[in-house]
């Protein structure tokens, strides 16, 4: 006889709830339904056998009188024993937190202020901490404090890869749609399902770590309960992520919506398949110094590498694809349906990320800690790993670094020519710049380095003192006025718009990326005509290359 846990079994159970599901929703909801109120039951059996054995034990010595009696007292002392080293084992076990850094308000201000806006419009319930991590994932969870789901900690797990590939106003959008999601206001069904799911896996992966026989009983109910729970609730946990993304219509149109979708999804999937695996390379060479290390690099690298073509063909792999009978994440092409999104328009590339604008003195601090964590865990020297969880404090990390290091705005901290060797390489080159700097003067493209450097590390108030002293001795550096039309329309300042125009005359290379910017610009504004005029000269040029 095969087991329930067999993954064929499993997969042919999941088609034919897959068919329920699209003919008798209501049937199949009911039915995931069950199971997850099963789960609560099985879960909270054993506490409540232990009280129901000491009732009986006690209310059965007092009135004992044969030998039948007594072995009625007696199995009910053995159910009762059995129950308690459960529910003792439940009560003493810690539920594991996920692992990252822990964000405080005063490290990332404007994070906490996000947060805060967003909870205004959705009745969002408080949130005891802020995690920031490495995987592409981005979520907020209820950690159980112990083994019952009573007490539970509220977790937002941030991912720096989204923060690194996100623009502020998209992850904005992903906030929201995590957090209107977490409050259950309109999916409460599907989300009472979707998040015992999540219990469910922090159980498992908190129980499988743990060598006590005390704990046994408990980690073979939830090796054997979770994956089949999992197969009957999965297009529950796909019904309530559609839903996840109406939340995010609260704050936002469809189509801007659609862009925060497929930038994250593309994102997603080119760091899975063509980032990583070379950053990995990158370390068989070098276990002990790779070239590059993954978070510093990431913004760059993918401006570089993620074009438009590759962009367009990711997006058109992921519209095609289906998702696994066990993925709880509905397909690219349902979630752009869902909201009514049919026409795919290329989003515009991101100049300034979520994470410099929301980490704000806490983004060099975050990075560098994550690539040491990231370097120790993975390269050949682990001497430098330490606890996976701490308080990020980014004055101790100046510590750390040689006083050259650009930590911030502060140009004291900048009076030395040395240059700190242990820095990831952009930031290595930051500072070799700006000791060049000082000494002598620059040619026009390490002004212009120097100057986009200044913009990642030191703002975007710094680079524009910058690029206007490039302009001062080139009025026509068309790379310059790209960036200095960019940064203004960045910050909605209309003249960004006749400075990007010239910045297209000059050079006809950037007038793609200069023709998305207008158009989201524009329709920000609400002029969907300038938009779309924008938009097609933009396709144009890029279907003539």
């Amino acid at each position: 006889m095969k087991s329930l846990a067999n993954p064929f079994r499993l997969e042919r159970i999941s088609q034919a709830l897959g068919n329920l599901y699209q003919k008798q929703e209501k049937v199949y909801l009911a039915l995931a339904a069950m199971m997850t109120g099963l789960g609560y039951f099985l879960l909270a059996l054993p506490p409540i056998m232990t009280l129901v054995g000491l009732l009986n034990v006690l209310g059965g010595i007092s009135s004992a009188s044969t030998f039948t009696a007594w072995l009625s007292v007696l199995f009910w002392m053995l159910v009762t024993a059995a129950a308690g080293i459960i529910t003792f084992s439940m009560l003493r076990s810690k539920t594991q937190m996920p692992s990252g850094l822990g964000l405080k308000e005063d490290k990332a201000p404007r994070l906490h202020d996000l947060i805060a806006e967003i909870g205004e419009v959705y009745k969002l319930p408080s949130i005891d901490r802020i995690i920031v991590h490495d995987h592409c994932t981005l979520d907020m969870i209820a950690v159980p404090r112990f083994g019952l789901p009573v007490l539970k900690t509220n977790v937002l797990y941030i991912g720096l890869p989204v923060l690194q590939s996100l623009s502020p106003v998209q992850f904005k959008g992903s906030l929201a749609r995590k957090l209107g999601q977490f409050t259950a206001e309109h999916n409460k069904l599907t989300h009472w399902i979707y998040r015992w799911r999540k219990y469910c896996a922090l159980y498992q992966r908190s129980y499988s770590r743990i060598k006590s026989p005390l704990y046994m009983p408990i980690k073979l109910f939830f090796k054997i309960y979770t994956p089949i729970m999992e197969v009957f609730t999965v297009h529950a946990a796909r019904k309530d992520e559609l839903e996840a993304d109406m939340y995010a219509l609260q704050i936002m149109n469809d189509n801007e919506l659609a862009d925060v979708i497929l930038r994250q999804e593309v994102c997603s999937e080119f760091l899975k398949t063509k980032y990583w695996p070379k950053i990995f390379a990158m370390l068989r060479k070098n276990p002990n110094k790779p070239e590059h290390l993954p978070h510093i690099n990431m913004p760059t690298v993918m401006r570089k590498t993620l074009t438009e073509n590759e962009f367009a063909q990711i997006m058109n792999e992921l519209i095609n694809a289906e998702p696994t009978w066990k993925d709880g994440m509905p397909d690219l092409h349902a979630r752009l349906e869902h909201i009514g999104q049919t026409k795919l328009d290329m989003p515009p590339p991101v100049m300034e990320t979520a994470a410099q604008r929301y980490l704000g003195d806490a983004f060099s601090a975050v990075i560098k800690l994550l690539d040491k964590q990231w370097l120790a865990k993975n390269g050949k020297s682990k001497s430098a790993s330490g606890n996976d969880k701490q308080d990020v404090d980014p004055a101790a990390v100046k510590h750390k670094v040689k006083k050259g290091a650009p930590i911030d705005n502060d140009s004291s901290m900048l009076e030395t020519t040395e240059v700190d060797d242990s820095l990831p390489l952009e930031e290595q080159k930051y500072q070799s710049l700006r000791n060049k700097a000082r000494q002598a003067s620059l040619n026009e493209n390490e002004a212009f380095e120097l100057a986009t450097y200044s913009e990642k590390f030191e703002g975007k108030a710094a680079a524009i003192a910058m690029y206007q002293k490039i302009l001062k001795k080139d009025p026509n550096h068309a790379k310059t006025i790209f960036a200095v039309g960019r940064i203004l329309l960045s910050s909605n300042d209309p003249s960004g718009v006749k400075i990007l125009e010239k910045a297209m005359q000059l050079d006809k290379g950037c007038i793609a990326q200069a023709c998305w910017m207008l158009a989201k610009y524009y329709k920000a504004l609400g002029d969907e005509d300038r938009s779309k005029e924008y938009l097609e000269r933009a396709a144009n040029v890029s279907a003539a290359a």
